[in-house]
């Protein structure tokens, strides 16, 4: 957010009136406090006072944005653009909000103006990168994750999000690179360390994918994803009651994650639990078939609506389920 003082031209009178700036700034700190809704009715009463104060309507979209109602913090910040069509601050924010409602292009349309704006914002070139990745081009992520990384050296996300797309083309080495180097700068990012074990599994080092999957877990004992994989890793290892735990506790909180359903199948099989093998696979194919059909569907709808780029990121990501 921009939070330079300007002279007030509200019409507020008194000495203990609060001019748009004042409110503005009200709104930053309930932000601060993770009180979204109390920071809106701030900045909405700062643009009663300036209805031109630009970060006044930043600040409430993103506060929008925390609360999941990213059509409305595309709004605040089409409401910024028609004030100061040259806003940066935005124009990353609303290319966020698009990337939220999965509307990649427009995200990528909305980076690209930043950037030529300006060249040296490296938030701009990381959601661009992003964008590119959602629609499988990994290596255009990688470009502009680097470049994001050369105007930002210490930029967490980006050295993330470089890895994540190393991952997706299978350069799993490189990919944990990225992940220590983030790691390094900040021993407790999350994204970092729920990430690196992935890459870990791929390379079957199992043992040290469990030292940071018990990071996370610490950090967060009931992720998901983090158990899940703790039980995969701890089935690599042909420790199959111990990742029956995991995996089992995995699944009572999220009872979707197919992938999971069959490692459970295998490692009841190996622990001789016949049924309870035949039980989790028919979850997991039960699961499959849903997760194909609905696939299908959506990729056809994207089709017939002329947004190609999602459609074909729909049947890749039936394709993964079919060949899993």
């Amino acid at each position: 957010m921009i939070t330079s003082p300007r002279t007030n031209t509200g019409t507020e009178t008194g000495p203990d009136a609060k001019s748009g700036w004042d409110l503005y700034r009200e709104g930053c700190m309930f932000g601060k406090e993770g009180k979204h809704a109390d920071a809106i009715t701030s900045f909405s009463i700062a643009l009663e006072l300036q209805p031109t104060l630009v970060p006044a309507w930043i600040g409430r979209g993103f506060a929008f944005g925390k609360l999941g109602r990213f059509e409305d913090e595309i709004k605040c910040c089409d409401k910024a653009l028609e004030i100061d069509p040259n806003c940066i601050d935005a124009l990353n924010n609303k290319a966020f909000a698009l990337g939220k409602l999965l509307r990649f292009p427009d995200k990528i349309s909305c980076c690209k103006r930043a950037i030529e704006l300006d060249p040296e914002s490296a938030t701009a070139w990381n959601n661009l990168g992003v964008a590119h990745g959602m629609m499988g081009e990994y290596d255009a992520e990688i470009r502009c994750s680097e470049r994001a990384i050369s105007l930002r050296p210490r930029y967490l996300s980006a050295w993330v999000n470089k890895g994540y797309a190393l991952g997706k083309l299978k350069r799993y080495e490189e990919e944990c690179t990225c992940y220590d180097r983030a790691l390094k700068i900040y021993p407790y990012y999350f994204a970092a360390l729920t990430h690196k074990p992935v890459a870990l599994i791929h390379l079957k080092r199992y043992r040290e994918a469990l030292e940071f999957l018990d990071k996370v877990l610490a950090l967060d004992p009931h992720n998901e994803k983090a158990l899940y994989r703790k039980g995969l890793a701890l089935a690599k290892l042909g420790r199959h009651d111990e990742a029956i735990g995991y995996l089992t506790h995995a699944l009572e909180i999220n009872s979707t994650i197919a992938d999971a359903w069959v490692i459970l199948s295998n490692s009841y099989f190996f622990t001789g639990n016949l049924e309870a093998s035949a039980r989790a696979f028919d979850q997991a194919y039960y699961i499959d078939i849903r997760d194909v059909r609905e696939g299908l569907i959506k990729g056809m709808r994207f089709f017939k609506s002329g947004n190609t780029d999602e459609g074909i990121r729909s049947f890749n990501e039936v394709l993964g389920i079919l060949s899993r």
